[in-house]
């Protein structure tokens, strides 16, 4: 699969030859002409619309997050020229990376539809808990003209990324029916990665991201957002390499810690129940049966195979005291063997 943005702007015209671009300027062409010159430049748009694999670039910046394009898709670089009139051309031009070839969003169109939502202080408002208008072009005065940065957009979706699509302008007769223009558009369902450097200052920079999102999925970006182009959905933290590796490595420590904190508390058990075995030893000064099953409950708790060494205790103090015991002294006993 070739650089996208060279098919696009260059290898889109390679089949044709200055004898069709002769013919371009012909006023009257023939229908076999005009299926001649439709068929080359058709070649070359089919490739604009093979799946690609996924591409990884650089994360900048300290903020990140994704989003996808929803139905029905993206429009960028619709202002550039990129046209023939041959019939089904591509009519519009659209922004492509210079280096991957893909699709790009700009840091610079994504700062403008950002600050245009700032026209709107209740918005804002709204979306970041701030009371005044004052407190508002602060935080305006931060983002926009202090230390944030705004980086491209880059797709991290694999497959088929492009799509075309249809205008149908009416012209001056809105009865006479209309001549479909088609042109190509970043497909729904695509994952872009956007990109920050953000501070900290009226409100948390993870605040400005949030109310970034909130932006973007009302406002949209790119052309024709009042028909529904170029809005997302599906708004989550994207976590680079480096961000993965290291809470990776918190969660290894703290898996640990928790693994040494157990340990410790099972120790500590053992020794509390050692301390307890070794007040078995008050049995043989003991003359009382009731008082005897207390320091046992206390000492052994639900175990009922002491040590030989206190098991040896109890069969002296029972040897002793049997007679006196009551039927459910008995019955606590019993379970000593006795």
């Amino acid at each position: 699969m070739g650089n996208l943005g060279w098919l696009f702007y260059k290898k889109y015209y390679q089949n044709l030859s200055d004898d069709d671009f002769r013919l371009l300027l012909k006023e009257n062409q023939t229908e076999n002409e005009k299926k001649s010159l439709t068929t080359k430049l058709q070649d070359n748009i089919n490739e604009l619309f093979k799946p690609i694999e996924k591409v990884v670039s650089q994360e900048l910046g300290n903020i990140h997050f994704k989003a996808t394009t929803t139905y029905p898709g993206l429009l960028l670089g619709s202002g550039y020229n990129h046209q023939l009139s041959i019939k089904e051309e591509l009519i519009l031009g659209f922004d492509f990376d210079y280096t991957t070839g893909l699709p790009i969003i700009r840091g610079s169109s994504i700062k403008g539809v950002l600050r245009s939502a700032f026209k709107h202080w209740e918005y804002i408002a709204e979306n970041t808990n701030l009371k005044t208008k004052e407190e508002i072009k602060q935080l305006e005065s931060e983002i926009f003209e202090n230390n944030d940065i705004f980086f491209d957009a880059t797709i991290i979706s694999s497959g088929k990324i492009l799509a075309d699509d249809y205008l149908a302008p009416h012209g001056d007769n809105p009865l006479k029916n209309p001549t479909p223009l088609r042109f190509i558009k970043v497909a729904p369902n695509i994952t872009f990665r956007f990109d920050f450097f953000l501070s900290d200052g009226i409100i948390s920079k993870q605040t400005k991201s949030k109310l970034f999102q909130n932006i973007l999925e009302d406002l949209g970006v790119g052309a024709k957002t009042n028909v529904g182009y170029g809005k997302f959905e599906s708004f989550s933290p994207f976590k680079t390499q480096e961000e993965e590796n290291q809470e990776k490595k918190e969660l290894e420590l703290k898996k640990e810690q928790e693994r040494l904190q157990r340990e410790k508390e099972l120790e500590d058990l053992r020794k509390v129940r050692d301390q307890k075995a070794q007040g078995i030893t008050q049995l043989e000064s003991c003359k009382n049966i009731k008082e005897a099953m207390k320091i046992l409950n206390d000492s052994l708790g639900k175990k009922t195979k002491p040590t030989p060494e206190q098991q040896t205790i109890i069969e002296q103090f029972w040897k002793k005291h049997s007679k006196k015991a009551s039927k459910s002294e008995v019955k606590f006993f019993k379970k000593f063997g006795l």
